[in-house]
């Protein structure tokens, strides 16, 4: 028969790689969207003007990560007109592929 502490650690490694399992496809759609769309001409890891890293946009999302109503703000906000001038391809993003994008970024965008 497994000890206590044994039969913990299992359950704990159970759950983990369930954890794993189950964020796995969010962090495939996210990357997978975000090259469908053309994401990565701007915010590859190349310098690109005026134009965040999705390393760069994970970090500065980071500080929301896990608020109520982070992944609604960074949705519109991929999604809103730009006073400086459009940034078509965020304002052509329905609201479905906006909010997909949001959720990968707030979870690392790895």
């Amino acid at each position: 028969m497994a000890s206590a502490p044994r039969t913990a650690a299992r359950t704990a490694l159970r759950t983990l790689c369930l954890l794993a399992l189950a964020a796995s496809p969010l962090a495939q759609a996210g990357s997978s969207l975000a090259l469908d769309k053309g994401c990565y001409g701007c915010h590859g890891n190349a310098f690109h003007p005026n134009a965040p890293s999705f390393e760069q946009l994970a970090d500065r999302s980071a500080k929301r990560r896990g608020e109520a109503g982070a992944e609604d703000h960074l949705m519109n906000e991929l999604r809103k007109p730009r006073p400086l001038g459009p940034i078509g391809p965020h304002e052509q993003l329905s609201e479905e592929s906006a909010r997909t994008l949001a959720r990968w970024i707030l979870d690392g965008a790895r």
